[in-house]
């Protein structure tokens, strides 16, 4: 027998062959668990946890997003109760499952698309890691980060369909199908898959790249999560149109901010260096694709019109890739340009790569995977809200999600109310906050129809709550509201029913600019005190929205 068919001897290279990838991925991922959780993704759990214990979506749980993130982190919040672990611990390790598993499939596609070009998989891959986990940082699990791990292997398998190579049915339908729910995330994302399937289309002139197993795989899957929605959220389309104009003028950011985020320089950066390198044919396509993705993503970023750096995130991650791709590659034409492009690409690439590891190391120092233990606001919260409301319920008055999560998942309390936060609250005030005039808030009687439901909405849930702890934002300078104060327990009672409700607390602490107000005694909690209780059905009626002119 020779040495090449000993079996011992073939399993030992193949994990030392393997070491070098679980080790890398390992210290890449080590910063996940050290560093904060994500405030949306904190509640998206909590709103996970809320349906699992009967409380119904678009009804109960107020929610602007579409349903499928919600359904995507049950598997979470029972895989912890079933282990009896924290859903931060089993979140960010299936996470780290779902973006290996993502990873391996990305290596398949490669193994077809480069198949003599092992330097150019490794490539990619070692790209694809730095993208996924240090790049993410603190937004590691938004649903950008979320989709693009889910599209990645869809984007490389476009690359294998231009040179016509052969690839089955099974394996193309499984990258398909977990390619349809990451675009299904967000309908802004179906932008990305027409336009990779119209080069394709363009690139091989032929429409029947339509009816590849992939594509149908992805188009299938939109359908069925369609279905799914009007079975199992029929509220959810009358919320949408409702809610979607207070939503839009939500945190607008102006076109010159958005010009002046991370991803849409080094995007320009990418564009212009693929114009000046012109990479060889048998390296064109690939960063064609990821060119087309990068543009496309950046794109999606600027209709969103917010300028959240987690909306930003995709476009930074394929530009962080395609100038990869254009740092190690080999020019198509010889000259002094393509030589200082090539280097340019080579010092974007080292800066976007230390930087993002500079962040991580700073995170993972700063949180120490104890956040409670830190000298920080959130340390300084979630030791308050522990000692005093553990197993209780809490309650913010803030327009920022980030005031209420993951403050509610370290504290180890419950959110009982319908929403993450008062992020219509400043929306409703557009022209006082444009004005040099102090704010003045509405009378009950002055108020349009959607303030008075979203008012009444409030005010409901803290009655049926009656939390543990109030936390209130004391704030005098409000970036929410263009720099004023926001007096929200002044706002809120306005309706008798809360200015006595307020009366059962006290003032505990403050905390930064954050004033904490603790329950004296424990309330009987009836079933509900929903007197002057609007219903959705009063907002909206059977030929749409009702949304008034004044919000």
């Amino acid at each position: 027998m020779s040495e090449e068919t000993v079996p011992g001897k073939s399993l030992a290279r193949r994990a030392l062959s393997v070491f070098p990838w679980v080790f890398g991925f390992s210290l890449a991922a080590l910063p996940v668990f050290l560093g904060l959780l994500n405030h949306d993704v904190g509640w998206f759990l909590c709103a996970a946890e809320s349906v699992l214990g009967g409380r119904k979506l678009y009804v109960e749980v107020m929610e602007i997003n579409p349903p499928l993130i919600v359904w995507l982190n049950f598997v979470p919040v029972l895989t912890a109760r079933h282990l009896e672990i924290s859903e931060i611990l089993t979140f960010r390790i299936l996470m780290l499952g779902l973006l290996a598993g993502s990873l391996l499939m990305s290596r398949w596609a490669l193994s077809r698309s480069h198949p003599d070009s092992p330097a150019t998989r490794r490539v990619i891959l070692i790209l694809a890691i730095i993208a996924f986990l240090p790049l993410a940082g603190y937004d590691f699990g938004q649903r950008e980060h979320l989709m693009l791990i889910l599209f990645f292997p869809y984007l490389l398998l476009a690359s294998v369909r231009v040179k016509g190579s052969p690839l089955g049915l099974g394996m193309p339908c499984l990258v398909g199908l977990i390619a349809g729910v990451g675009i299904s995330l967000k309908p802004h994302f179906v932008l990305l898959w027409i336009a990779i399937e119209t080069y394709l289309a363009w690139t091989l002139r032929s429409a029947r790249v339509w009816l590849r197993p992939e594509a149908i795989a992805v188009a299938m899957t939109g359908l069925a999560y369609g279905v799914a929605i009007l079975v199992f959220t029929p509220e959810y389309p009358s919320w949408l149109r409702w809610t979607m104009p207070v939503y839009a003028a939500c945190s607008r950011a102006s076109f010159l901010s958005l010009m002046s985020e991370q991803a849409t320089q080094f995007t320009m950066v990418a564009l212009l260096g693929f114009l000046a390198l012109r990479p060889r044919e048998e390296h064109r396509r690939c960063c064609q694709l990821f060119l087309i993705a990068n543009l496309i993503l950046l794109g999606i970023a600027f209709l969103q019109d917010k300028g959240f750096s987690y909306h930003f995130y995709p476009p930074l991650a394929t530009a962080l890739m395609l100038i990869g791709l254009l740092s190690l590659g080999s020019p198509g034409s010889s000259g002094r340009l393509p030589r200082c492009s090539a280097l340019v690409m080579k010092c974007s690439l080292a800066m976007m790569v230390l930087n993002a590891s500079a962040a991580q190391v700073r995170e993972s120092l700063h949180w120490r995977g104890c956040p409670g233990k830190s000298d920080t606001t959130h340390g300084r919260m979630i030791r308050l809200v522990r000692a005093n409301a553990r197993s209780g319920s809490l309650y913010t008055f803030s327009p920022a999600v980030a005031a209420s999560f993951p403050l509610v998942n370290y504290g180890q309390v419950r959110w009982e109310v319908g929403h993450p936060c008062l992020w219509f609250l400043p929306n409703l005030y557009p022209a006082g906050l444009q004005s040099a005039q102090s704010l003045a808030i509405r009378p009950l009687t002055g108020m349009g129809r959607t303030e008075r439901f979203l008012f009444e909405m409030v005010v409901s849930d803290l009655l049926r709550d009656r939390p543990t702890l109030l936390v209130v934002d004391v704030n005098e300078k409000m970036p929410a509201f263009n720099g004023r104060h926001f007096d929200y327990l002044a706002y809120y009672s306005l309706d008798p029913r809360f200015a006595e409700f307020l009366r059962d607390y006290e003032k505990l602490a403050d905390v930064d600019t954050f004033r904490v107000f603790r329950r004296k005694v424990p309330a009987i909690v009836t079933q509900g005190d929903r007197s002057g209780w609007f219903s959705l059905g009063d907002v909206i009626d059977h030929r749409g929205s009702k949304y008034d002119d004044r919000l």
